[in-house]
């Protein structure tokens, strides 16, 4: 039933899809009700029928459609068009990122610069195929830290805990000497 037409009992028709939830690495199930009129998103729930999470979320997951819904969501790649921090940018295109991105790599590892090549994951759990790619090229630079946890790890080294190897469990700043 629709509920904005409450009082009145109005049927609504969605087609379910069943997808993933992309706010961290667990990918939790999820299901999309696709209303069938619009072809809009109208809500995401837990999909019980998925193997790892069995219907079960966080609130990131239901909260996924504000995001898809939000008016300032980027749908396209952009490239700095004025000085940076101006906040100029202009349309590209995916191959002409990829064509950008491959020259300077393509440049740091013919040059020697292999450090100067990194890959930066926000939150671990991928597959390790770009742990192998950066081995073919003889580079070491991966990371897998978010900002949030480096700042508390960090932290946490100032204040002895690394030491005593209690860094994995991260603590506040409020507990943490200054």
């Amino acid at each position: 039933m629709d509920a904005k037409s409450w009082p009145r009992k109005v049927e609504k028709r969605y087609t379910l899809v069943p997808t993933t939830c992309f706010n961290c690495e667990a990918a939790c199930g999820l299901v999309a009700y696709v209303d069938k009129e619009t072809r809009e998103i109208r809500k995401l729930e837990g999909n019980p029928f998925h193997p790892g999470s069995r219907g079960r979320n966080c609130a990131k997951g239901p909260a996924t459609l504000n995001q898809i819904q939000d008016p300032q969501r980027i749908l396209y790649p952009l490239r700095r068009s004025g000085p940076r921090g101006s906040g100029k940018y202009e349309r590209t295109t995916w191959d002409e990122v990829l064509d950008v991105f491959a020259k300077k790599i393509r440049a740091a590892i013919v040059e020697g610069r292999k450090t100067e090549v990194m890959y930066h994951v926000g939150r671990p759990g991928h597959d390790g195929y770009m742990d192998r790619v950066l081995q073919s090229w003889a580079s070491t630079g991966t990371t897998a830290t978010p900002t949030c946890a480096r700042r508390r790890r960090d932290s946490a080294t100032r204040c002895g805990a690394a030491r005593t190897g209690l860094h994995r469990t991260m603590p506040s700043r409020s507990s943490c000497c200054s």
